[in-house]
């Protein structure tokens, strides 16, 4: 659930920026929502690294966007079929490359958020889960 939270706030953020410059591509958005994903779930002792992941991942999706000129520029360029099948192979590697990349910075972020959600809990705020 706090996957979905956290990839939803980042996924339109995302999808602005691959929107306007597909080779310029941050994620700032991603590791924000990674990190707040990670935050809440670990308020409720869930595990940040794989909610942060999950989030990336959610909100990421439109970074794969980014390759659609990629495959048309394969496309519309005229090269013998040998070397365009190893332009695919190419551009489909690179989409799993951004995927990891992701994938990584979503779990590191996540990973964070429940780093901050210990440390509140541990300087002697008042934790949610327990009473009063």
């Amino acid at each position: 659930m706090y996957a979905l939270v956290g990839g939803l706030l980042a996924l339109p953020f995302t999808a602005v920026e691959v929107w306007q410059s597909p080779e310029n591509i941050t994620l700032g958005a991603v590791v924000v929502g990674s990190a707040f994903a990670g935050y809440l779930v670990k308020r409720r002792d869930g595990n940040s690294t794989a909610t942060g992941l999950r989030a990336a991942l959610i909100g990421g999706i439109p970074a794969l966007w980014a390759l659609k000129e990629l495959f048309w520029t394969i496309k519309t360029i005229p090269n013998p079929p040998w070397f365009q099948t190893v332009s695919v192979a190419i551009a489909l590697a690179f989409g799993g490359l951004v995927l990891v990349v992701v994938a990584v910075s979503g779990a590191l972020a996540g990973r964070f958020g429940g780093w901050l959600a210990e440390r509140r809990d541990s300087d002697g705020v008042a934790n949610p889960r327990s009473g009063p």
